[in-house]
């Protein structure tokens, strides 16, 4: 079984520019985030890919392998399938890049999980809602499980209308890392828009839309991923004070 990491990387973020370029504790965003799936999976290659020369030549600074895409992709998943036919793995662990405070334990679970799967189709990691804030944040892609760990549905905002706690019990975190086998990347990565998906601006709700079993990896835990300036000012505050946090930085600064 051929697997490897993919991190898509692009620029032109919306809610915060250059933000995969900006630095935390003196090193890139895009660099912490490669770290960290080195320390994970040492043995598996590792590749970086962007539409920008800039990033391109930061990350080969740093020893890191980069593939410069196309500029025009309707998601970091689409940029992972257009170099996929140079890679031709069986499966890709998708690592957005903004998932700074990725702990490589998770990436480790993952790809342990894959590696004992007779053939799944996808794996996303998923954790407990913790809060009513979170259950109500639309940048915190959401979902409800069966008995089973696939996932049901995904969202932003909660449709239960159970009580409160039940809902944050019932209710799991979607992370921006996961496994996805050849083909369904493929058809994730398709220019073909599903109505759910593009409506609520939720990639992974296309496999489901397709029909496509979506099984999870809970986790205790996942910090949150940064698209904001205010998400930004969060992690890098839990960067400098959480031990777990620190102690992964340990390995690499």
């Amino acid at each position: 079984m051929k697997i490897g990491i993919v991190i898509p990387a692009r620029l032109e973020s919306q809610r915060l520019p250059n933000k995969v370029l900006k630095k935390f504790l003196g090193i890139s965003m895009i660099e912490h985030v490669w770290r960290r799936a080195v320390l994970a999976a040492p043995n598996l290659p590792i590749v970086i890919a962007t539409d920008n020369i800039k990033i391109a030549k930061t990350c080969e600074s740093f020893g890191a392998k980069a593939i410069v895409t196309k500029k025009r992709h309707l998601s970091g998943t689409s940029r992972v399938g257009e170099i996929s036919s140079k890679l031709n793995w069986d499966y890709y662990i998708v690592l957005q890049a903004d998932e700074i405070l990725i702990e490589p334990r998770i990436l480790r679970s993952l790809i342990r999980k894959l590696q004992k799967s007779r053939y799944v189709e996808f794996i996303n990691v998923i954790s407990p809602i913790m809060d009513k804030s979170e259950l109500k944040d639309i940048n915190i892609v959401k979902c409800v499980l069966r008995s089973n760990g696939s996932i049901i549905s995904m969202f932003r905002e909660s449709g239960l209308t159970c009580h409160i706690n039940t809902q944050i019990k019932l209710t799991k975190k979607v992370s921006g890392v996961f496994a996805i086998s050849h083909s369904s990347l493929q058809k994730l990565s398709s220019r073909k828009r599903y109505e759910i998906s593009t409506a609520e601006s939720i990639e992974q709700m296309k496999l489901i839309e397709l029909g496509i079993a979506v099984n999870s990896l809970i986790c205790d835990h996942n910090f949150h991923s940064v698209n904001t300036n205010t998400e930004a000012i969060s992690a890098l505050r839990i960067l400098q004070t959480n031990s777990v946090q620190k102690k992964i930085m340990n390995n690499y600064i």
